[in-house]
């Protein structure tokens, strides 16, 4: 009987020697999935953490990009607004140019009327007058004094007669002149009377 329960104990002790065993490979098997598993969990996270930071990376983007288009689009607002001012000033401009060439052609107009009312005046006005020749003058048409190099020649612009400095110092606007001019005393007394 020893022998069976022997032969029994062997058997069982194989039996259980190959569960062993079999255990020990599905085991080594189980702890070698584990691993692999541990390392995808490892990449994983790995995966997650660069993930997370390029999700950061693209809102901190499109915060920039946000705001870049904020800012095109009151870049672009301020362009219309420009373009529209621009436009303004272009009109503007054709009315002043307009203007200035209806003001240029009323200017020559009023020039050719004050040349032609100018002439008339001239005309009207006393002549001008025939001025003695200063080869012929050898005294003073007023006092009567002989010219020498301290008594020089004077026209008077009036009456064109030759006079001494003494006799034609005086100076009066006549028409015709922009500024005063000299004249003989019986000259400026006639213009003062007028």
């Amino acid at each position: 009987m020893m022998s069976t329960e022997l032969q029994e104990d062997n058997a069982v002790r194989r039996n259980l020697e190959e569960s062993s065993r079999s255990l020990g490979q599905k085991a080594a098997v189980a702890e070698s999935r584990a691993v692999a598993a541990e390392g995808d969990l490892t990449i994983e996270r790995e995966w997650r953490i660069s993930l997370q930071e390029s999700m950061v990376r693209d809102r901190d983007k499109i915060a920039a990009l946000t705001q870049e288009v904020e800012s095109l689009k009151s870049i672009g607002q301020k362009y219309l607004a420009l373009q529209e001012e621009q436009h303004n000033l272009i009109l503007q401009y054709s009315d002043a140019q307009k203007t200035l060439e209806e003001v240029g052609a009323t200017l020559s107009e009023n020039k050719l009327q004050l040349a032609e009312l100018l002439e008339k005046e001239a005309r009207v006005s006393e002549e001008i007058p025939n001025w003695a020749s200063d080869k012929d003058a050898t005294s003073c048409a007023a006092c009567a004094k002989d010219f020498t190099i301290a008594r020089r020649k004077h026209h008077c612009r009036r009456c064109g007669n030759i006079f001494c400095s003494a006799c034609s110092d005086k100076t009066v606007a006549l028409p015709g002149n922009t500024k005063p001019v000299r004249v003989c005393d019986a000259c400026f007394a006639e213009v003062r009377l007028t």
